[in-house]
This record gives structure tokens, sequence and C-alpha cells, in this order.
């Protein structure tokens, strides 16, 4: 880390890693060997927390911090909304307009374009295992 060969080593070794959350990958197992040798250690702290899984929760994330009086949340370059709400739109550098639709997740990158709604969000994993399967790795 804080190389120039930080990048590109990277992108080539976080493909090989499991795909599992923290809490399988070292919570369990440290804690399977007991209290007194686990070595974890838990802090009371007072903070919010949510689990950015999905854009859905993103969106609540967002929202819940600034609401906006329809509840769209974009990060474009300009944005317009007509009879629109409670949608996520990520468009860096575009103009986003927004007419007659709630509740739609759209997520343009380079090389993609994700649309679905809020409520499908949680399936957007099913692409990515597509593409896993059909190689096509870059889209990921």
């Amino acid at each position: 880390m804080g190389t120039r060969r930080f990048a590109a080593k990277f992108r080539k070794l976080y493909p090989k890693c499991e795909n599992i959350s923290i809490d399988y990958a070292v919570l369990e197992p440290r804690s399977a060997k007991g209290e007194a040798q686990s070595n974890i250690f838990c802090l009371p702290a007072d903070f919010g927390w949510n689990d950015l899984g999905s854009w859905t929760a993103l969106h609540e994330h967002r929202t819940n911090k600034s609401t906006p009086a329809e509840r769209n949340v974009v990060d474009a370059a300009g944005t317009f909304f007509l009879n629109a709400s409670g949608n996520y739109v990520h468009a860096p550098g575009k103009f986003v307009a927004t007419v007659g639709v709630d509740d739609l997740v759209v997520v343009d990158t380079p090389d993609a374009l994700l649309i679905t709604t809020r409520q499908n969000a949680q399936d957007v994993g099913k692409v990515v295992k597509y593409l896993d399967a059909k190689k096509l790795h870059r889209f990921v």
C-alpha cells in the first residue's frame, strides 16, 4: 500500500479473495477459540450503522442524512425531477432527468448500465454471478 504498484497488485489479487463477510471470515473462527484465546475485544461506542450491501441500503443511508423533498438520491452533474421519488441514480458527469418514475436504481459506469427497482436491488448479486460465469470480469 502507498506505492505505485499497489493498484495493479490489488487488481490481480482481489478477485482471488474469497467472497465472505467479516463475521464468517474473522469473527466466528476467532470466537470459536473461546473468550480467553480469541483476542476479540468489544468497545462500547455511540454511532449509527448501516450495512451498505445493496443500492437500496445506500439510498436509505443517503436519504436519512439529508432528506430531499422527494427522497431522490442522485450523483450527477445536474438534475431535473418531475413526478419522481425514491430513486437512486449514480451517473457522475451526466445530466440526469427523472420523469414519472419511482423507486428506481440506475447506476451508470463507463462500461455498464444497471437499471432495477429498489425492491429488486438485492438481486444484483445474480448479475455478478452471471458475469463471472461468462468470464466478463471487466464489468464487475
